[in-house]
């Protein structure tokens, strides 16, 4: 593969964009990028970030311009990481980015604000839609930090809704995070201290679209936000179980899960709870809102599974 080929297939992972650290990697000098640039190949957007000529402009162009713009290691954060993570109440029209410190003292030319951070570790940072982003968890702590105390407990809420983190995610990060003595710990450490283990967020439109569904079509009675195991072997808890059945749902997002979850993990849930005598079903959150017959099939799957299993 030659230095254009590899140069192309970056910028295709990338939205469209690479960085002049990028080309000098690939290989090619400043004389021969000035070529290409000449006739038409890449676009050039400030100092340091170039666009590949014909790709397209969408609503997470402006955002991975402004993180590749502020160099190694960079991310969406703060209140844009809170609106690109669709938690109501933030929008994208400022970009914030976070950067390790001392990566590079060079001004950020298409970030609102840089945030710099003395340390940024690679199980806090994840991809959403192609954008390196914070974690939903040290995205809390961030607001928690930075707005209004109100408005970071309603995001709080509204994130542990919507299934981007768990009380034992958020108090996890805050451990590791709590000894540095962040701006941020101490609201952070209060919303969680009024949310003991096993409190349970109130109920998400999805979820109240699940019920509502599994009505409509007489698919049985739920729980939701269920601990299944025991103390000493806890599954998890599971979003959906039937009253009648060892019958677990669990409702995915289209939008989310390859940002928060893999394979492996998935895999290791899913074992345990068919371990522990469960029927484990899947269904996604666009099924349920555009295409409810499918939801509809899979959950009738689940219970005619679970009762050739489980007879009695």
């Amino acid at each position: 593969m030659n230095a254009d080929d590899k140069l192309y297939e970056l910028a295709a992972r990338q939205l469209g964009f690479v960085t002049r650290a990028d080309v000098r990697v690939v290989g090619l000098g400043r004389k021969a990028m000035r070529h290409r640039i000449a006739r038409g190949d890449w676009v050039v957007h400030g100092p340091r970030v170039l666009q590949r000529s014909g790709a397209p402009w969408t609503k997470a162009s402006p955002l991975m311009r402004a993180v590749l713009d502020a160099g190694t290691g960079a991310v969406l954060s703060h209140a844009t990481a809170a609106a690109w993570w669709g938690l109501p109440g933030f929008d994208l029209r400022t970009i914030d980015v976070t950067r390790p410190r001392g990566m590079t003292g060079t001004p950020a030319a298409f970030a609102d604000r840089v945030h710099e951070v003395l340390t940024l570790s690679t199980d806090q940072v994840t991809v959403l839609e192609g954008v390196p982003i914070v974690r939903p968890e040290r995205l809390i702590l961030e607001l928690c930090a930075t707005a209004h105390p109100a408005r970071a407990e309603r995001a709080l809420d509204t994130g542990w809704s919507k299934a981007l983190y768990s009380g034992d995610s958020l108090r996890s990060v805050h451990r590791e995070l709590a000894a540095s003595g962040r701006s941020g710990i101490v609201l952070m450490r209060e919303l969680l201290a009024a949310r003991p283990p096993g409190w349970v967020p109130p109920a998400s439109g999805l979820e109240a679209r699940f019920i509502a569904v599994t009505r409509e079509f007489c698919l049985g009675e739920w729980r939701r936000q269920v601990d299944l195991g025991s103390v000493q072997h806890w599954c998890g808890r599971v979003d959906f179980v039937s009253k009648d059945l060892p019958l677990v749902v669990e409702v995915q997002s289209e939008r989310y899960h390859s940002a928060l979850t893999d394979q492996a993990h998935d895999l290791a849930r899913r074992t345990g709870l068919e371990s522990a005598g469960f029927t484990v079903v899947e269904v996604w959150d666009t099924q349920l809102w555009h295409a409810k017959h499918e939801a509809v099939a899979a959950v009738r799957d689940g219970i005619r599974r679970c009762r050739t299993r489980h007879p009695a």
